[in-house]
């Protein structure tokens, strides 16, 4: 289920991701009725995250003190020393949490640099059940805003695991944007390295939210990947800045950002819009950390690099798109770009999820019912490849 806490959408996303698998403990029934909807701003938000992550973790609950931990760092720049703090208080209560699981951290070697990567082994019963042809490896490519600790623990949300599953911080993204190395568009690099540090000559790989695209961008130039999902679908990165615009309004407002000039008038613009906009001033933000840039014009250009467009035609691997209606970054009528861009995939599945019937699946990444969701991918993954072009499935 997806809870409106505030009516700000980029505030209650963020809260269904961090509160819906800790609503049980003792006092969070209060916390949800009463503290979350009276959230009005970012620093709110990590003040009472650092509060109750200190409060579970003194309590010795390491698996809800690291959710809030990086709910308590989300929002900070990079420069903030608290981010760096909550996040390594992040990291010590992950790896609390998990103790006794056969998962191991791993640093595979980078540009001279390394990238975070972790790997948790398949349960053994589960494989051995699997059917023939189900992938031995899956790889979790991450986002925009996520870090590896929290993308393979979405792999619990699996109701079997007959694979092993690696999830890896590329450039730009979690503990590697941390230790500097920005964002890249050639994303196969970064996969080519984590695949050949584990010794995996095919995997199956599965891309979370801005690892929609990134994991399209990735099957186009690395053959070892066999199979394809985007949980969910993203065409183009800088579409989450236009999404919170009005719909008129869009395509003027496409324009200017994707040329990203004059250089003057867009970080003129784009300094004053952020004064009235936490969501657009946590993207730039955001944006900022990962690609290394500093003013607005160069963090768009950069940003314009990630898109399905070059890739049309280019993927020839089985893919499932997952896709909702109530995105908040990712506008629905794109799934006709992905069907085009995916025409020559050995088979497509769409699975299509509207507000008015599902809610909670129609949101960012179905955030309102992930245990349905993983469902869904991992009956896929073990399911003989369906020889059927273009497939569809609502």
């Amino acid at each position: 289920m997806f809870t409106e806490y505030t009516g700000n959408r980029q505030f209650d996303l963020q809260l269904n991701r961090t509160f819906a698998p800790i609503l049980d403990r003792p006092g969070m029934d209060k916390v949800a009725a009463t503290t979350l909807p009276r959230l009005r701003s970012t620093e709110q938000i990590t003040r009472l995250a650092q509060q109750l992550a200190d409060r579970f973790e003194s309590e010795g609950d390491a698996d809800a003190a690291w959710r809030l931990y990086e709910l308590a760092a989300f929002y900070l720049g990079a420069d903030d020393p608290r981010k760096h703090r909550f996040i390594d208080a992040m990291s010590r209560s992950f790896e609390e949490a998990h103790r006794g699981l056969a998962l191991t951290h791993h640093a595979v070697p980078y540009r001279g640099g390394e990238l975070t990567a972790m790997r948790w082994e398949a349960d053994p019963a589960d494989r051995a059940q699997a059917p023939a042809g189900t992938p031995t490896t899956l790889v979790m490519m991450n986002g925009f805003d996520g870090y590896a600790e929290e993308i393979i623990d979405f792999a619990s949300h699996f109701p079997t695991r007959p694979f092993d599953i690696i999830a890896f911080d590329g450039p730009g993204q979690g503990h590697t944007a941390l230790a500097g190395m920005p964002l890249e568009p050639q994303w196969e690099r970064p996969t080519e390295a984590v695949l050949d540090y584990f010794g995996i000559d095919n995997a199956a790989a599965l891309g979370v939210s801005f690892g929609g695209y990134l994991v399209m961008r990735a099957a186009a130039y690395c053959p070892r990947i066999t199979r394809v999902i985007a949980f969910d679908m993203m065409y183009r990165l800088l579409d989450g800045l236009t999404m919170p615009l009005p719909r008129p309004l869009r395509p003027i407002a496409e324009a200017v950002v994707s040329r990203a000039r004059p250089a003057w008038l867009i970080d003129g613009l784009m300094g004053i819009a952020q004064r009235f906009s936490a969501d657009l001033a946590w993207k730039l933000q955001q944006a900022r950390h990962l690609t290394g840039q500093d003013k607005p014009s160069d963090v768009l250009r950069a940003l314009g690099a990630y898109t399905m467009e070059p890739l049309d035609g280019q993927i020839h691997q089985p893919c499932l798109v997952m896709a909702g209606d109530a995105d908040q970054y990712v506008p629905f009528e794109r799934l006709d770009d992905v069907r085009r861009a995916l025409r020559n995939a050995a088979s497509l599945d769409v699975r299509a999820f509207h507000e008015a019937t599902d809610p909670g699946m129609a949101q960012h990444c179905q955030v309102g019912d992930l245990d349905r969701a993983f469902a869904i991918m991992c009956e896929w993954l073990q399911a003989p490849m369906k020889s059927l072009h273009n497939s569809l499935a609502v």
